[in-house]
């Protein structure tokens, strides 16, 4: 249902539940009322939750740079070295894979050059994670 539906029916639910016109002279419609709007507004606040993650499908995955020095879709799974299909869990584990081979404190005994590179990388890793965390979990 939409956005709309939804909240066209809390607020149905809502002033039946507090007019004083009943279908049943005791509470039980009321309560049964309450009952059906809990489940209208989790079903509602669950599709507000989803929706980022749906309106910014995957067909969205050729988005190049960002303006404000965010990455884009496609460079962040570049980055990662994963599929832009690829499961979260497999997304997670090459942030780790990637994130302990290039830690700053990984390479804290080599050279200054190195260690630069190495702060430069974990920005862009992070970078990277962060951007394909706001478009698959929302």
């Amino acid at each position: 249902m939409s956005k709309f539906t939804y909240l066209i029916l809390i607020i149905i639910l809502i002033i039946y539940i507090v007019s004083p016109l009943d279908l049943h002279p005791l509470i039980f419609d009321d309560l049964i009322a309450s009952g059906f709007l809990y489940y209208i507004w989790q079903k509602f606040k669950g599709q507000k939750r989803s929706r980022n993650y749906y309106s910014r499908d995957r067909s969205q995955s050729n988005i190049k740079n960002e303006p404000g020095g965010q990455m884009g879709l496609n460079e962040a799974y570049r980055v990662l070295h994963v599929s832009p299909d690829a499961p979260w869990r497999e997304v997670q584990s090459a942030y780790k894979e990637r994130m302990a081979k290039s830690h700053p404190d990984k390479v804290s005994h080599l050279g200054e050059e190195l260690q630069e590179k190495a702060k430069e990388l974990t920005v862009e890793i992070n970078k990277a994670y962060n951007t394909i965390k706001r478009y698959k979990k929302g």
